[in-house]
């Protein structure tokens, strides 16, 4: 097996619609229609083929691999900024309910074609990223906003931090995100927001167990009969393994 096969490292992105799966199947066909409206209609503008993109569809969601000549800042700066007109143009006219709001993720990695669709860390880490509550909850909580968009650190260390863009590093927001095998940092903006005046959460961390209902005072002890032991086992929220803790008592 040729394991070089197939093997380069490109653009990725992935856009996925808010609220698809409560629609009515006649607003999920349209918004089906106006998400390849948008994204044709914002890669002809920065002169972007998109007919030379490698893209996976999934109702409401697009992942694209993209030409080894796209140009990343020009990317996720003016397609970005193109894409947020696009959207409010396809919106003209619509109830605010009725709008079609899309979270975007910027990745650069490794994504080889196969059977399924790709495979590789590059799909995933950007599945992870346009999945993450903090990028859902910034579009869900900024009303007035169509696009919210997040990048990857790579992304954003190299193409917003070497100010190869007219973005500012202020204009996103960092979050620490755990998702499966994901951990990682990701920078967030919402266009036509203020992502830093959200209250958003820190990231996809599982929330803390509940603590044990405390003891009854009048409860009387109950010490283990002879030639028996007691075991008490503590499982504390942590990430990875979880700690067990035991005492044992022998008489």
């Amino acid at each position: 097996m040729n394991r070089m096969k197939g093997f380069s490292r490109r653009s990725l992105f992935s856009v996925d619609a808010e609220g698809y799966g409560r629609s009515r199947p006649g607003r999920q066909h349209w918004m089906q229609e106006a998400i390849d409206q948008v994204l044709t209609q914002a890669a002809v503008e920065v002169g972007f083929e998109r007919e030379d993109w490698q893209t996976q569809l999934a109702g409401d969601s697009a992942f694209s691999v993209l030409g080894a000549d796209v140009s990343e800042p020009v990317l996720v700066d003016d397609f970005v900024r193109h894409l947020d007109s696009a959207l409010r143009e396809v919106n003209d006219g619509r109830e605010a309910d009725a709008r079609l709001r899309l979270r975007a993720a910027f990745h650069h990695g490794v994504a080889v074609p196969a059977r399924g669709g790709f495979s590789d860390r590059g799909p995933v880490e950007t599945a992870r990223i346009l999945d993450c509550r903090p990028l859902r909850e910034a579009l869900r909580l900024s009303p007035a906003a169509v696009l919210a968009t997040a990048v990857s650190r790579e992304v954003f260390h190299t193409v917003i931090g070497g100010a190869y863009t007219t973005l500012r590093a202020e204009e996103f927001r960092e979050f620490r995100v755990r998702s499966k095998e994901f951990d990682d940092a990701v920078w967030i903006r919402v266009l036509g927001g203020d992502v830093h005046a959200l209250p958003l959460a820190s990231g996809d961390e599982p929330p803390a167990a509940p603590a044990p209902a405390p003891a009854r005072p009048d409860a009387p002890a109950r010490a283990p009969l002879a030639g028996q032991h007691s075991e008490m086992v503590f499982e504390a929220p942590v990430h990875g393994p979880v700690i067990g803790i035991m005492n044992q008592y022998r008489p």
